[in-house]
């Protein structure tokens, strides 16, 4: 990697290429000479605030200027930034300040009610504010010392902030560089919300190691989604498979993914049809199926293009200088084709969870990453099987839900489906699904349920397939399984649906 930290990068592109691109909005365009001199503005600004290197500052806010400004000025001066779940309420939000012990909290107006149970005096605007001020000379960085602290719990749950180094975090951005053989002349439009690491690691911070352009979306809206893409075409688009479809289903689509000759997906697997008809009506697209997590920095491994149609739910082959390991209950590797837990190992590996260390200690074991999830190996490609925590146990028998899903996603009714497991007295877990239907399609649950008995074992069939239209997600537009067996659950304790 030619750059040890990420703003290296941009202190190089300023001097080289001043004239280029680099950020742009609806409202705005920064070439990288602009770009570095509002960083570096920033920079004082912050140091007026008080900030030090090692102080931690938490950032919330919709996708615009200010927001990657503020983020490149916090780590530009050795400081620790803290991207905020913009869809957390008041006391969540205020418990994250609290473990950080952040010196600085930086809401956009649009986050006012957020930061409402934060001590006002350590809360800012994030505005533009600092352009009234002089530059500041960009420090020496040490690439060793802490530079992010990036929460993995959600909306719910026991925060976790995953700590990731200087030099870290930029290798992190470069293993998209490696493998998508991206160049300068590409850009991106960030789609996500920024505090993601898809926006700030897959695309924003891919892109500055390019010395290439990061376009912002303020916030996702399918057609506003198109419409930029049309304004400003891109040549790499990154989100979960359930966003593309938005897009590609889209009135204007045919015009604004014209460009697009990178499309990366992950989060879950594409469903091959969904793979055909872009390939068919996009042939320039390159599909790069990618699987990663926040304690790893993102990318853990991708799935080549070639691929995409004969191996479209493999997550592929670890990125360079990343090992992998299947392993099963015993602590002990797993055969080919058997389901063991992925251990993962590598450069952009985080230190550990902030001001956690019994949680790390359960997490990192002799250098590698228990991720969490389940996978197996087979022919050489690394399959996703779902998530340990998401095994459900059906009176002594384990399903797999994201086995289910996938078989689900072939019937012509679904677009996305979420299979989870309903208590039961009796057998521990019954087997539910819950089904967003296709645009245009009824579901029929008991032809479903018939498509399913013809290929699973009788205790992996659901026995209740329900619609909910829209299924909810997570701010990365994952489908949030927490949250659809919360909603089963309180309908069954209310007595408007029966456990059995």
């Amino acid at each position: 990697m030619p750059y040890p930290t990420l703003s290296s990068a941009l202190r190089h592109w300023a001097a080289t290429t001043p004239e280029a691109l680099a950020l742009t909005s609806a409202t705005l365009e920064l070439n990288y000479a602009q770009f570095a001199d509002r960083v570096s503005r920033c920079m004082r600004w912050l140091a007026d605030q008080g900030i030090r290197p090692g102080d931690r500052v938490v950032i919330v806010g919709h996708n615009d200027v200010p927001w990657i400004v503020h983020y490149m000025a916090v780590l530009s001066l050795g400081a620790v930034i803290a991207p905020a779940n913009n869809r957390l309420n008041p006391s969540q939000f205020a418990a994250q300040v609290d473990l950080l012990g952040a010196t600085l909290v930086l809401a956009d107006q649009a986050h006012h009610e957020i930061v409402a149970e934060v001590p006002v005096e350590n809360v800012r605007e994030l505005a533009d504010d600092y352009l009234t001020g002089a530059p500041m000379p960009f420090p020496p960085l040490d690439p060793n010392a802490l530079a992010l602290i990036s929460f993995t719990s959600g909306t719910t749950g026991k925060p976790k902030g995953a700590m990731l180094n200087q030099a870290a975090l930029a290798e992190a951005s470069w293993a998209f560089v490696r493998v998508l053989g991206t160049e300068q002349h590409d850009s991106t439009l960030v789609v996500v919300p920024m505090f993601h690491n898809t926006g700030f690691v897959d695309q924003f911070g891919h892109m500055l190691l390019l010395g290439g352009r990061t376009d912002l979306l303020y916030k996702f809206r399918t057609q506003d989604a198109v419409a930029a893409l049309a304004a400003r075409p891109v040549t790499y688009l990154a989100a979960v498979p359930s966003i593309h479809r938005l897009i590609m289903l889209a009135d204007g689509a045919e015009q604004a993914l014209a460009s697009v000759r990178v499309l990366l997906y992950g989060g879950s697997p594409m469903p091959a049809a969904w793979i055909d008809e872009l390939l068919a009506k996009w042939p320039q697209m390159q599909l790069f199926h990618g699987y990663g997590m926040t304690e790893y920095g993102s990318a853990v491994s991708f799935l080549p293009p070639k691929y995409a149609e004969s191996r479209g739910e493999s997550v592929g082959f670890a990125v360079p200088g990343t090992a992998i390991r299947i392993v099963g209950e015993d602590g002990k590797d797993v055969g080919p084709g058997e389901v063991g837990e992925m251990w993962v190992q590598g450069p952009t590996l985080m230190e550990g969870y902030w001001r956690q260390p019994e949680l790390t200690a359960t997490k990192i074991e002799a250098g590698w990453l228990r991720t969490g999830d389940l996978a197996r190996l087979d022919d050489g490609f690394y399959y996703i099987e779902g998530r340990v925590d998401d095994v459900i146990n059906r009176g002594g028998e384990k399903v797999l839900p994201a086995h289910v899903e996938g078989l689900m996603a072939e019937l012509d009714s679904v677009g996305q489906s979420c299979v989870f497991g309903i208590a039961d007295a009796i057998l521990q877990n019954r087997i539910w699904a819950a089904v967003e239907e296709r645009p245009g399609h009824s579901l029929d649950a008991e032809h479903a349920r018939g498509v399913l008995r013809d290929q699973l074992p009788d205790y992996a069939v659901p026995e209740r397939i329900s619609v909910l239209n829209p299924l909810p997600r997570t701010a990365s537009g994952k489908v949030d399984r927490r949250a659809v067996i919360a909603h089963f659950t309180r309908l069954v304790d209310e007595g408007i649906l029966a456990s059995r």
